[in-house]
């Protein structure tokens, strides 16, 4: 929902100038970053993983609803600072939930195997939940008019309602989830013979990039996989609903529909990664979802504006999002190895550029964003194309470059 719909409801909806609303996302990016690092340390160090999830998830359930809260007078100090206390308490919130969740991955087994499979389910999830998201917004948003539509500030009450909707859902999911994962299972047992064998071989072999992880560029060649994986899907995300709305193509719903498509592509990829990594490796898997994201890139910028070319390129960032992301994911949690006991350190390592990374990029884009549409009516989808195209390209530079630590 953030990603998705934050910059359009701003700048359509709020009636926010776009860089403004660049702004407010990079503020969000920025809190998020700075947090990260943070509590990366306060769950390893201090209370439970669990706890820790508990709090963010709090934080997120009382601030989040405010952010689409139909403030619409953006010459009002008040209401642009509820703005600014809002999102950041939001992502600090989210920054607890992320962090805590992705450290109990590693704490819940030791092996690599087990850990891409709980990856790719974690991943799968996330996927679900966002087909949640565009399924109620397909049924709130649209409208009965039969002429295409674009969002205005009359819309702000279904905003509202679909946030309202989503809040409540993820609260009932949060209680489920903290009641059926027995915290005994995050708790960190006594070391196997094996593992500490394990941890003695990687410490008195150097040439082994798991032997000093924290202190090797491996992490920041790692971070760097994940940056230009996040910032695929994040950027494609947000651009996806501006290009679908630049294009005038099925109204309202597509908003809905498009993002829908794109994450059930997702959904589809994500469960079929798990067999497509033990024939493959990991290696071959983000390559492959490397020229999945190119070529979605190219059909987007050369495809044409129809509906039918929206939807493959849905498809295709769908597709490219989960293969590369799940992979990523998969490494972080391999060069953790069997030291648990800092996984939350690593996670907020990796997770900490692309925080940062990627709000500079949406404040470049929207701060030489074309203000006369008639001169560049094709400027989100060659945003979108661009953007795809280079955190493909990036992560393609970044995995030749670690090429030798996957398998």
């Amino acid at each position: 929902m953030w990603f998705s719909y934050t910059l359009i409801y701003f700048q359509r909806v709020a009636l926010l100038q776009p860089l403004a609303a660049g702004a407010l996302l990079l503020l969000g990016q920025i809190v998020d970053a700075l947090m990260t690092p943070i509590f990366g340390i306060l769950v390893d160090r201090y209370w439970k993983k669990k706890v820790w999830h508990i709090i963010g998830s709090f934080m997120v359930t009382l601030t989040f609803p405010v952010i689409f809260g139909g403030f619409a007078d953006p010459s009002n100090t008040a209401v642009m600072l509820v703005y600014v206390v809002s999102i950041s308490i939001f992502q600090t919130g989210w920054a607890a939930v992320q962090i805590s969740h992705l450290s109990m991955i590693p704490a819940l087994t030791n092996s690599p195997l087990a850990r891409a499979d709980l990856t790719a389910i974690r991943y799968s999830a996330q996927v679900g939940a966002a087909v949640v998201v565009f399924v109620v917004t397909w049924i709130v948003l649209p409208t009965n008019e039969e002429d295409v539509v674009r969002l205005a500030q009359e819309d702000s009450y279904k905003f509202r309602n679909i946030v309202l909707t989503l809040t409540f859902i993820g609260m009932v999911t949060t209680i489920f989830f903290h009641v059926l994962l027995k915290g005994h299972l995050l708790e960190s047992p006594a070391p196997h013979k094996g593992n500490v064998e394990e941890s003695r071989r990687l410490l008195d072999n150097p040439p082994n990039n798991r032997s000093s992880w924290f202190s090797s560029t491996i992490l920041l060649r790692v971070a760097m996989l994940y940056v230009a994986s996040r910032l695929f899907i994040t950027l494609a995300t947000v651009y996806l609903p501006l290009y679908i709305e630049e294009t005038d193509i099925d109204g309202k719903e597509a908003l809905a529909t498009v993002p829908l498509v794109s994450y059930v592509s997702s959904f589809v990829a994500a469960l079929l990664l798990k067999y497509i990594n033990k024939s493959c490796g990991t290696k071959m898997c983000y390559f492959l979802g490397t020229l999945i994201g190119i070529f979605s890139a190219v059909v987007t910028k050369f495809g044409g504006n129809n509906a039918a070319i929206i939807y493959i390129v849905a498809i295709l960032i769908g597709a490219a999002s989960s293969i590369t992301m799940v992979t990523a994911l998969s490494v972080t949690a391999e060069i953790i190895g069997p030291r648990t006991e800092r996984s939350a350190v690593v996670y907020s390592t990796v997770t900490f550029l692309d925080k940062v990374v990627t709000g500079v990029v949406v404040i470049f884009i929207e701060k030489w964003r074309c203000r006369q549409p008639e001169l560049c009516p094709n400027y989100n989808r060659d945003t979108l194309s661009l953007v795809c195209a280079v955190s493909m390209a990036l992560g393609l530079a970044t995995l030749l470059s670690v090429s030798r630590c996957l398998t």
